[in-house]
């Protein structure tokens, strides 16, 4: 009798230790992202910019992201994305880097899960343009306050290892009017955008990256 529940019991330990172990298979504590995919821009430039003269054309994007779990669901992170377009010899290069806060939904005892987030940071944008016989080309810089929503799904792969799908949104220039006023308090047209959101570049990324971490 006392070796059978010495068997049910080892049975029943073996069992409890891998569903905690399966619990933690995707990272609750930090976690490290390395990822690219495509980038497909939507940019309303002027009439000499990158995408005026080459329209909106496809590009790729890299990514690295870390976070720290301070809840199972919740994480703050740092973010930084490169996005490279280009039509040669004309090419757009845009760097971006900002903290998140991540919303994560698992299942599967922790096998998968959806996340969703939010970030605000750095933005810098620069192109360079060629006319017919130029050499040095007209070249372009600014930086942004920029925004970014992103979603996925991650997939545990091996212990300590996952896979990301994601999707990210970085847009900027929401704040291009200078001395906040919603609407034009003159009677005549003074050539000011007074929108107090206004958006000239986006970029929607699809991708996937590696995840380490624990």
């Amino acid at each position: 009798m006392m070796k059978r529940l010495f068997i049910l019991f080892t049975i029943f330990l073996s069992y409890a230790s891998t569903t905690l172990q399966a619990q933690d298979n995707l990272p609750q504590n930090f976690s490290i992202s390395l990822g690219g995919g495509v980038t497909l821009p939507r940019v309303e430039g002027n009439r000499n910019d990158f995408f005026s003269k080459n329209g909106d054309r496809a590009g790729y994007n890299l990514m690295t992201e870390g976070r720290y779990y301070f809840m199972p669901n919740f994480a703050l992170g740092l973010q930084y994305d490169y996005l490279r377009v280009a039509r040669l010899p004309d090419k757009m290069h845009l760097h971006y880097i900002h903290p998140n806060i991540t919303y994560r939904y698992l299942w599967s005892e922790g096998n998968q899960g959806a996340f969703l987030s939010f970030g605000i940071g750095y933005m810098n944008y620069q192109e360079r343009t060629y006319q017919r016989g130029e050499r040095n080309g007209i070249s372009f810089q600014r930086g942004y306050c920029g925004l970014s929503f992103g979603m996925g799904y991650e997939f545990y792969i091996t212990k300590k290892l996952s896979g990301v799908f994601r999707a990210d949104i970085l847009t900027a220039d929401w704040f291009a009017n200078p001395d906040a006023r919603l609407s034009n308090p003159y009677d005549y047209d003074d050539g000011i955008d007074h929108s107090w959101f206004k958006n000239n570049v986006t970029f929607f990324n699809l991708g996937f990256a590696i995840q380490f971490g624990r």
